[in-house]
């Protein structure tokens, strides 16, 4: 409707704060009988007589005319009044899990909240959020309240659930070192023979492609090579305290910090190759440009890898360096003598080891990794002022040559990492001297706070993401998460189980949502699929009195590594009756019963760029693909950035669409 003259502009930071609301929940209790609920309230007269704010909007707070611009205030219920007689709105909800991550109260229903939005002002529709606290059984919960127009007019009401400070402190670097390689080993003996699965009421046989092993496989070197040059970089710092046993270490610091440069400087560059390239809002990008972003991404990416690799090939190699010397003049003795126990190849072999670490151009390969981390930092800083000065500006935001052409510099710096430091090693010497006021360039002194950074990094991201991984997801064998896992999951069930049996009229017993979506983010896909499964066996075994597998109408997961888990974690039994297996599959009704449980749409978004997810190919039968009631895997195609592409979702509009699809 029209707006009144002199009512607020409405504007994407307007809001509206509303009262708190108390449900009656099922089972009704006879206390929560009387202290019926203002929203159970049988007409929008009645609801409206009980706002924050009334409809003259005489109670907003008022600032002085110079502070008006630095003061949005809530929007007053304008159009509460032409509502008065129009009949109930249907409520329907949406309950999100946040995945993996040092998450804060509240980030993931605005995430969610803004993607509806966004989509929703797509379709021409611009409605103000309410923000409101309600109290469901007694368990407080806050929520986003969006009234949806359309063929059917609709109150959409979001939910979070917030587990992080549960797996904060908890998980050990070694707990996740030990996890990686648990399920590496396992998904490397699930790769060689037909992967089968227990699920409606049969087994399922899977056949796994060749690049899977091949994938794990270097994961699985990646993870060794991180391992080699973290305790090589810890050795090397205890060597500086002149400790006798790791003396050799001290003696070739200037080696292994050459080296370690070269590894930082290609890391660094990838790490500014796929900021950048999310910086150029691939999602307003047209095909080409998100392909040529993807190719120059992976192509990092494939370098990086490769230069760790190297690393840790050549940090080993230098730290038995003194040991291959000795060793080397002990067969040089042995060969003159008895030439037939040691092969001269193996001799030669040492001596070019030997001769190559003995004369590497430690001082070109500092200058040069210097260089590139500098001319890192100063891309960085271009980069950070070009986006301000494009926010600033008057001109469109849209247009991203800028960012696009720094992606491609700093591609090109990624390449340059990796292939001088090979050829000064490999290739002709250069003759070239650095003016003396350029010297300082080749001192090991500029390594230190780049090597902190990277372990800082690497620890991070092993500990506070693959951390909560490797909490959560059981492995098959006894840890000691059990207690955590189960407080993570007794959060999710509590929100969730209380949209499922609130009231709206306890009078009638009429459930407050009959359509009820829920969606997951990364490891928030697997606590909403345990929580789904939860709640629809516990309705089982009590009569379906909820009907959660009838009001359940969609499952959203985008980022998710359902597949992963139930390949990496499953361990293929050789007795003919699997026993363990069926009955682990007895407590997920998802992959019990297409009729019974499988009423829901479930979609799934992925990217090929993730490799967190993936396709859900192990939650249907053999054979199913994207035919009702199959999942629908569906890659987003603006998730374009390697490894960015994770958390890419949440800006881009696959997701939200597919939601509102299914929500409606």
């Amino acid at each position: 409707m029209p707006k009144e003259p002199g009512a607020p502009k409405q504007t994407s930071l307007r809001y509206e704060l509303a009262e708190p609301l108390t449900y009656s929940a099922f089972p009704l209790d006879p206390a929560q009988r009387q202290a019926a609920d203002l929203d159970s309230a049988s007409t929008p007269a009645e609801r409206a007589s009980h706002e924050l704010w009334d409809d003259s909007g005489k109670d907003v707070p008022k600032v002085g005319d110079k502070d008006q611009a630095d003061f949005i205030p809530p929007d007053p219920p304008a159009n509460r009044a032409a509502a008065l007689g129009a009949p109930p709105r249907e409520k329907r909800a949406i309950w999100i899990v946040h995945g993996m991550g040092q998450q804060i109260p509240f980030e993931t229903v605005d995430g969610l909240a803004r993607g509806v939005l966004d989509e929703l002002a797509q379709r021409n529709q611009h409605p103000v959020p309410r923000l409101r606290t309600v109290k469901i059984a007694g368990q407080v919960l806050q929520r986003v309240e969006i009234d949806v127009a359309g063929a059917a007019d609709y109150d959409l009401h979001l939910y979070e659930t917030y587990w992080a400070p549960k797996t904060e402190g908890v998980a050990k670097l070694a707990d996740v070192t030990s996890f990686l390689w648990d399920g590496g080993l396992r998904g490397l003996l699930n790769s060689f023979k037909p992967f089968q699965r227990a699920m409606f009421g049969g087994m399922g046989s899977f056949r796994i492609p060749l690049r899977s092993p091949l994938y794990i496989c270097i994961t699985l070197l990646v993870l060794a090579a991180l391992t080699v040059i973290n305790g090589v970089i810890l050795a090397s710092a205890v060597a500086k305290t002149n400790l006798a046993p790791l003396a050799s270490l001290k003696t070739h610091w200037h080696q292994l910090a050459a080296v370690a440069s070269c590894m930082i400087g290609v890391a660094f560059t990838l790490g500014i190759v796929l900021f950048l390239a999310n910086l150029c809002r691939p999602q307003k990008l047209g095909p080409f440009a998100r392909r040529l972003l993807s190719c120059m991404g992976w192509a990092s990416v494939i370098c990086t890898i490769a230069q760790i690799l190297i690393t840790a090939l050549f940090m080993t190699a230098i730290t038995h360096f003194d040991w291959l010397t000795a060793h080397n003049s002990g067969v040089a003795s042995q060969t003159q003598v008895s030439p037939r126990i040691i092969s001269v190849a193996l001799h030669k072999f040492y001596l070019a080891v030997t001769s190559f670490f003995a004369h590497m151009p430690v001082a070109k390969l500092q200058a040069f990794a210097t260089c590139i981390i500098f001319c890192g930092v100063g891309l960085l800083a271009v980069a950070m002022i070009l986006r301000a000065f494009s926010h600033s500006s008057e001109k469109s935001v849209g247009d991203n040559s800028g960012l696009l052409f720094l992606t491609f510099v700093a591609f090109v710096l990624n390449l340059l990492a990796i292939a001088v430091p090979l050829r000064l090693c490999f290739g002709p010497h250069f003759t070239a001297v650095l003016p003396t006021y350029l010297s300082f360039i080749q001192s090991s002194f500029w390594v230190f706070p780049f090597l902190v950074v990277f372990s800082a990094k690497v620890r991070k991201i092993m500990v506070q993401y693959v951390g909560d991984v490797a909490i959560y997801v059981r492995p098959n064998k006894l840890d000691r998460f059990d207690q955590v896992r189960t407080e993570i999951k007794e959060a999710a069930r509590s929100v969730a189980s209380a949209l499922f049996t609130a009231y709206e009229d306890p009078k009638n017993n009429k459930f407050l949502y009959n359509r009820v979506a829920l969606v997951g983010h990364s490891l928030g896909s697997v606590i909403a699929y345990d929580t789904l499964n939860r709640l629809m066996l516990d309705d089982w075994l009590s009569g379906n009195f909820l009907r959660v597998a009838d009001r359940t109408k969609c499952m959203i997961t985008f980022g998710s590594p359902l597949n992963k888990t139930a390949f990496f974690f499953t361990i293929q039994a050789k007795d003919r009756l699997r026993i363990r297996e069926r009955l682990a599959a007895a407590v997920q009704p998802l992959i019990m019963s297409y009729p019974k449980f499988r009423k829901l749409a479930w979609i799934n978004i992925y990217s090929p760029n993730d490799i967190v997810s993936g396709s859900l190919e192990f939650y249907d039968l053999p054979g199913f693909s994207n035919v009702p009631p199959a999942i629908k895997n569906i890659a987003d195609p603006d998730a374009c950035v390697p490894l960015v592409a994770h958390v890419s979702y949440w800006n881009n509009s696959t997701v939200w669409k597919e939601l509102l699809n299914q929500i409606a």
